[in-house]
């Protein structure tokens, strides 16, 4: 029986998302105790606007995925002109959007230049994590099959996604999850799980994977999974050698590696993908968010050469990648994925976003340096956390509840701000900047007086 509502009453908007959308991450009691979202209906640049016309800077980028912006015509025109061109075919065969958006991201990853195009972060990981177990086994290695990843990484919601993922108040409730996913150390120098300092460390959080594929043997081990920042688990930086050393062990061990891009990619870390400055080469890339700035959902797993050959084989002979989806590299989706492309690139996005970051990293670091309860602040490009704690010597975390005030504090001030949300038990404290790319010098400076206030203010007075 569907719930109905009288529409001769005049529901708002709010009563109909109460009455019919359940909303992710969210306890929906409190919109029985008068609490209501925020309705967004418009944006430009950096800023959306509220149904009731409030204006609010937007720090968190929709999630984390606006990178050009809000309100790129050239976006909506391009989606608009394909919607009459060819609104839908699948790639079972094939079309030109699909064609020129594979070429265009083969040109970027030259090293990967076979893709597979599905709808979010969660579904290229999946595509990874399936080709990868089907590559072993047709090189006739069936029991390299465990995936090793990171405690706090996050890569995705479907599954075998969440398998993959380090965070135990995600997984909660939804265990038992497929076997065969494993997870290590992650190189987080603020709370170092070794008790050791960098470099002096000699990157025990790097040597982890190797000891974790020699506890398992290296013949039941298919793929090493990393984001090169963690960014849903804190924005966790590594040390700059962190990721030549993980790749050194997986090419030691006969592992392939993965890098999930979904959020790092398309300029969020000042670089088109943020592993390339490493000089990287992964057999395998997942993207996802900034491929199409949110614009339209599309996302895209990259392949090396020696994996897509491992496949070809005789018609019959079962090496085929068996796995499909219905939108994958959707006509109007690859056409918004190229136009946003050009806007990073004609616009200098990635550029923009290196010197942007430094100023976002380096006004936190001045205007918070004398407050308490701020513990850590770390970055890359415009992905910058604060870690907050009640105590900077034992490094307690700071509650959730305190947590939820700093991020409504904000949002009461014209802010919406990203925070570590279902992560570890009572170990959420990380405040999280992701903003569109195009923020402003003056926007910069906006948030980081309010989010100054807000920390300070909440602190002293917890139960605001």
């Amino acid at each position: 029986m569907s719930l109905r509502i009288d529409m001769q009453s005049h529901p708002t908007l709010h009563d109909l998302d109460r009455a019919h959308i359940w909303h992710p991450l969210t306890q929906h009691q409190i919109f029985t105790e008068g609490s209501t979202p925020l309705i967004i209906v418009g944006g430009h640049g950096s800023t959306v606007i509220s149904q009731d016309g409030r204006a609010f800077l937007d720090a968190a980028a929709g999630l984390w995925c606006v990178n050009v912006g809000y309100g790129r015509q050239e976006l909506a025109e391009a989606g608009s002109k394909q919607l009459y061109e060819l609104a839908y075919y699948p790639l079972i065969q094939s079309h030109p959007r699909a064609i020129e958006l594979s070429t265009r991201l083969a040109g970027y990853l030259p090293d990967t230049p076979h893709i597979y195009f599905s709808n979010s972060g969660s579904e290229a990981n999946e595509v990874a994590f399936k080709a990868v177990r089907q590559y072993w086994k047709q090189k006739g290695k069936p029991s390299k099959i465990k995936i090793l990843s990171r405690f706090r990484g996050y890569h995705g919601t479907t599954l075998g996604a969440l398998a993959a993922t380090g965070q135990p108040e995600r997984r909660r409730d939804y265990e038992p999850l497929p076997p065969g996913f494993l997870q290590v150390s992650q190189p987080y120098c603020y709370r170092c799980p070794f008790q050791l300092s960098y470099p002096s460390c000699h990157l025990q959080c790097a040597e982890d994977f190797a000891r974790r594929i020699e506890i398992e043997d290296p013949d039941t081990v298919a793929a090493i999974i990393i984001e090169p920042v963690t960014a849903g688990g804190g924005v966790i930086v590594p040390p700059v050698d962190y990721l030549q050393r993980v790749e050194g062990i997986a090419h030691e061990y006969n592992v392939k590696l993965i890098v999930d891009e979904v959020v790092t990619g398309f300029g969020r870390l000042g670089s088109m993908f943020a592993h390339t400055p490493y000089g990287i080469r992964p057999d395998i890339i997942t993207m996802a968010k900034g491929l199409a700035s949110g614009y339209m959902p599309i996302s895209a797993t990259a392949f090396s050469q020696d994996i897509f050959d491992t496949f070809l084989g005789e018609m019959d002979s079962g090496r085929h990648l068996r796995h499909v989806n219905t939108f994958g590299g959707h006509p109007v989706a690859a056409a918004v994925a190229l136009a946003n492309l050009e806007v990073i690139e004609s616009e200098h996005l990635c550029e923009r976003s290196q010197q942007a970051g430094q100023q976002l990293l380096h006004q936190l670091q001045d205007a918070l340096a004398n407050v308490p309860a701020v513990g850590d602040i770390r970055g890359m490009g415009l992905l910058v956390g604060v870690e907050l704690v009640t105590d900077r010597q034992t490094k307690k975390p700071v509650s959730n509840q305190v947590m939820r005030a700093i991020t409504q504090y904000a949002l009461q001030r014209g802010i919406i701000l990203g925070k570590a949300s279902d992560v570890e038990h009572q170990r959420n404290n990380v405040l999280m900047f992701a903003p569109p790319l195009v923020i402003t010098d003056d926007e910069i400076t906006q948030l980081v007086t309010i989010i100054r206030e807000a920390i300070i203010t909440v602190m002293e007075n917890p139960r605001i």
